[in-house]
């Protein structure tokens, strides 16, 4: 793919459409059989043509993308993207038209966004975990998010998912401690009836320095599928895929 600049810059940018191909190969081989891959298509595909991108992976097989934001899922669907789109960074209340017109899976990140999309007419969500980055995502109890569940019939808790902190930092033990706090959520929630079909946590660096235990049923690829990979910390291992600039 080639974006030009208007005639009168000499800047441009080439981006290889096989590139972007063989990361997303690469770190889908890293992850299989276990996990399927979300490609990250966030802020213009993080500069390189969300819907270019997106046609890319979608090509290549991929079932799910994901965006920041409604606008970004409602563009991909105007590009005539049509695989499952997940909105990471939450809807507003004016949004949920667009959620359900465009096909989004919005992301829940507190019981207050649960009954807002029960409020809406009930939506397959995806709920954000916070276990230690401290950015999005609930900090409710087990039985708290139960109960907020049960008061919302028509919102469908499809997933459960979280992010890390520090997953470069091996001289941290940070990572492990947001899987446990996971596992222990997981397992609480089932004890209470909450057993989402789809459970995510894992980006780029937890993928490419494996934390297998994490790789769940999604993992969630961004600046991979690009070409970049954080350089580690302390004892770490040796990353389990290679990916190039594209």
């Amino acid at each position: 793919m080639q974006i030009t600049m208007p005639q009168d810059s000499r800047c441009y940018v080439e981006i290889s459409r096989a590139r972007i191909a063989a990361n997303y190969r690469a770190v889908r081989d890293a992850v299989l059989p276990g996990a399927h891959v979300i490609g990250v298509v966030k802020a213009n595909a993080y500069g390189h043509g969300a819907a270019e991108v997106a046609r890319v992976l979608c090509a290549e097989g991929i079932a799910w993308l994901a965006v920041s934001s409604v606008d970004e899922g409602v563009a991909l669907r105007d590009a005539g993207v049509d695989c499952r789109i997940l909105v990471m960074a939450g809807i507003m209340r004016w949004e949920r038209d667009a959620v359900r017109e465009f096909r989004l899976t919005p992301v829940a990140h507190s019981l207050d966004d649960l009954r807002l999309l029960e409020e809406g007419g009930g939506f397959d969500v995806h709920l954000k975990i916070d276990t230690g980055m401290d950015r999005l995502g609930t900090l409710a109890t087990a039985s708290e998010i139960a109960a907020a569940i049960a008061a919302a019939p028509r919102v469908h808790v499809e997933g459960l998912m979280s992010h890390f902190a520090s997953a470069t930092d091996f001289t941290s033990h940070q990572t492990e401690e947001q899987i446990a706090a996971f596992g222990e959520m997981v397992t609480a929630l089932a004890a209470l009836g909450v057993k989402p079909a789809l459970m995510h946590f894992c980006s780029t660096n937890a993928i490419a320095y494996p934390r297998r235990e994490a790789f769940l049923s999604l993992v969630r690829p961004g600046h991979a599928i690009y070409g970049y990979v954080s350089p580690a910390r302390g004892p770490a291992p040796h990353a389990v895929f290679a990916v190039k600039p594209a």
